[in-house]
């Protein structure tokens, strides 16, 4: 019933604004396009039911790394060409999209004075480096607080809008002064409603002037919302204007309403692409451990996001099993980890388990801020898969193979399911640099052997397997008969593709073979 009120009262304040593309009128003078809609990503699933993230009619497998735009503009005011290398060492590593953080400050500075210099060079330099873009809208809700540099002036100077916390105007090194805002406030929520209307309908424009590649594909609407109930609401005695304290319900309900009346603008748009928010990993989809009746499953079910994604900073197979699993685990849900620290050394295991079991993948972060390595301790000093000044961590050349096949492979990668998704020296934290494995999926028995600690995958798509080794190995296929012959020598960072007859089916051991957890 909670979410059902929110869904209502979203649905009766966007139509009072006249949300829809072609109904919004902006007040400073900016007229959304009159070019079609169009729609480049969704959720979808297969026939047997896996969801995962469509582009352009397209499965679209998640494998991505964030840069931290906002940091690198606001704190160490790096050139535009010191912001574009970081694009070029993306596309050099291998993945397929970027995490790229948008304030709405940026295209928001005044009060309807709209200004698109920034976004204009994320899209530029995606098209130019080949990446897609996961665009994070960081602006109310930035891990519970609400900052001076995500969120402009006008709405912050507004007095009746503002809470009373410990510590208010206090500054912060990387998002300027801090402040509690009640977000879901009516006119607060007209005036993003108002800027993310503005900022699709110009990527629709730029989009359409420079090939229509559709460089956006998906939009995270705020940053780890959930901490404002879990730990800001108490660590900062957030109260009403009486002095009265929020309760953990009005904390939460404050929270989910932005998420979803943002995200319905964005799904109303002249450039719609799937939505999501992004949370701090806890139990699972289970309660947060600090709230009690309030989980997850709370913001999958607002009809303003598509699919909830995950920063689960952890790195042990089992501890990503485990979380993956959990998210798969909610219908129609796409398990994508938003956030991952990118310095963990095993970084192409955890990548490999993620993708066995139906999500994607996304690196925190491709390289840290200066001001960050200069004013931080470790781990946070330095959590980038490069170092901050781009040369490679030495886990970097395993990564990039990896990815080559996950990539490559990716169509595959996306639709295939667990069940026939093997994935070989997997089942330890790091791989086993002499390991002989057997995995049956449902068709196929595959022996798997390497000497040189490989990583390695075989999907079972029926009358085909795709395999793929970041080294040198062996692989033989039973209970079928594979064209060429079973045995296969797999040369590292090559995709085959096998023409495979099955005997019959067979219990599927995959999951067997994913760390330790499901045994």
């Amino acid at each position: 019933m909670k979410i059902l009120g929110l869904l209502l009262m979203s649905s009766l304040l966007l139509s009072s604004m006249g949300c829809t593309a072609e109904d919004i009128q902006q007040e400073g003078g900016y007229e959304l396009t009159d070019l079609e809609p169009i729609t480049v990503s969704r959720i979808a699933k297969t026939e047997e039911g896996k969801p995962y993230l469509e582009v352009d009619g397209k499965p679209f497998p998640v494998y991505g790394a964030q840069i931290r735009v906002d940091i690198f503009k606001s704190v160490d005011k790096l050139s535009r060409q010191e912001i574009e290398s970081y694009f070029a060492t993306a596309q050099d590593l291998g993945i397929n999209s970027v995490q790229v953080s948008y304030p709405w400050a940026f295209l928001e500075p005044k009060k309807d004075q709209w200004q698109f210099e920034e976004i204009d060079m994320i899209l530029e330099f995606a098209n130019k480096y080949d990446l897609k873009v996961e665009l994070l809208w960081f602006s109310t809700n930035m891990i519970g607080d609400t900052y001076s540099w995500l969120v402009p002036l006008y709405i912050l100077q507004e007095p009746s809008i503002r809470l009373k916390r410990e510590g208010d105007a206090g500054w912060h090194g990387l998002y300027g002064y801090t402040y509690s805002l009640q977000m879901h406030d009516a006119w607060v929520l007209e005036r993003e409603v108002n800027a993310v209307s503005v900022l699709f309908s110009h990527i629709r424009e730029w989009d359409n002037a420079n090939g229509n590649r559709h460089p956006v594909i998906t939009c995270q609407v705020h940053n780890e919302p959930d901490a404002l109930v879990r730990w800001r609401l108490d660590e900062k005695k957030i109260s009403h204007k009486d002095r009265t304290m929020l309760t953990k319900k009005e904390a939460w309900d404050m929270t989910l309403e932005p998420l979803t009346t943002v995200g319905i603008a964005i799904q109303n748009s002249h450039y719609k692409v799937a939505t999501r928010t992004n949370v701090i990993s806890g139990d699972g989809v289970n309660d947060f451990p600090q709230t009690p009746g309030i989980s997850p499953k709370d913001v999958y079910a607002l009809q303003g996001i598509d699919f909830v994604s995950f920063d689960p900073y952890k790195e042990h197979v089992n501890e990503i099993a485990y979380e993956v699993s959990q998210y798969a685990s909610l219908p129609g849900n796409y398990p994508l980890i938003a956030e991952n620290r990118g310095n963990f050394a095993n970084t192409a295991s955890l990548m490999l388990v993620a993708s066995a079991l139906g999500g994607g993948y996304d690196i925190y972060d491709l390289a840290t801020s200066r001001y960050i390595t200069s004013n931080s301790k470790p781990p946070f000093d330095s959590e980038g898969i490069y170092y901050q000044d781009l040369t490679p961590k030495p886990h970097v050349p395993q990564v990039k193979m990896l990815l080559k096949g996950l990539v490559g492979a990716a169509e595959d990668v996306a639709l295939t399911s667990t069940d026939n998704f093997a994935a070989f020296n997997i089942r330890t934290d790091y791989p086993e640099k002499e390991l002989s494995q057997t995995i049956r999926t449902t068709g196929a028995e595959l022996a798997f052997r390497t000497s040189k600690g490989a990583l390695a995958f075989v999907l079972d798509r029926g009358d085909e397997l795709v395999a793929y080794a970041t080294e040198d190995s062996e692989l033989t296929v039973g209970n079928g008969t594979v064209t060429g012959g079973n045995s296969i020598t797999l040369k590292a960072g090559q995709i085959y593709r096998l023409e495979f007859r099955s005997s019959g089916r067979l219990t599927s051991t995959v999951k067997n073979n994913i760390g330790t957890i499901f045994n």
